[in-house]
C-alpha cells in the first residue's frame, strides 16, 4: 500500500514539474527601450517563429502579454521589467476577462500608443531576416484598469 502511494505521489510531482517546462504557444521576445516618466513602456518585440510573417497587431498584443505574465527584459535603455501579474492569483483574475480583453474590438487597444517597425535589430538575434516591432504601451494607464477590474490590488492598499 504504501509502496503505491509513494508512486503515486512521485507521478504527480513528476506531471508538475513536467507542467513547469512545457512551453506555451508564444515564441516571442522583447527587450525595453525606455520607461518614461509618464508611465510609457518602449519594448523591441520580435517573434522568432513567424519571422517576417509576424504582423504588427500580433505584436501590440504580444506587448501587452509580456507585460502582464512574463516582464520585459532589460535593454540599453531600461531596466528588466517585472510582469504586473505577479502571483497565481492575478493571472487567474486576469483569465477571466482575457479572451474579451483581447477581442478584436477589446480594451488592449486603449494602451497602445504607438507601434512601428525597426530596422535595428536587437543583438541577440544576429543578422536574421525578422521584423522587429517597437511597441510603446501605457503601464500606469494598464495598472488603473487592472485595479478597476479587480484583477490586482492598488499600490496604495494596505500601507
Amino acid at each position: 500500500m504504501q509502496k503505491k502511494v509513494f508512486h503515486i505521489l512521485t507521478a504527480l510531482i513528476v506531471c508538475f514539474l513536467f507542467q513547469g517546462f512545457v512551453s506555451s504557444n508564444k515564441s516571442y521576445q522583447t527587450e525595453c527601450v525606455t520607461l518614461e516618466s509618464d508611465g510609457y513602456l518602449t519594448l523591441k518585440i520580435w517573434d522568432s517563429r513567424k519571422g517576417r510573417r509576424y504582423k504588427s497587431s500580433q505584436s501590440q498584443k504580444d506587448a501587452l502579454h509580456a507585460i502582464l505574465f512574463s516582464g520585459v527584459s532589460s535593454g540599453t535603455g531600461c531596466a528588466t521589467q517585472t510582469p504586473m501579474l505577479r502571483n497565481s492569483e492575478n493571472q487567474e483574475n486576469f483569465k477571466e476577462i482575457e479572451r474579451s480583453f483581447f477581442a478584436r474590438n477589446g480594451d488592449w487597444k486603449r494602451f497602445i500608443r504607438s507601434n512601428t517597425i525597426k530596422t535595428t535589430l536587437p543583438s541577440t538575434i544576429g543578422a536574421k531576416n525578422w521584423k522587429v516591432y517597437q511597441v510603446s504601451v501605457s503601464k500606469n494607464e494598464l495598472r488603473k484598469y487592472l485595479e478597476e477590474q479587480k484583477i490586482i490590488k492598488s499600490l496604495t492598499n494596505g500601507f
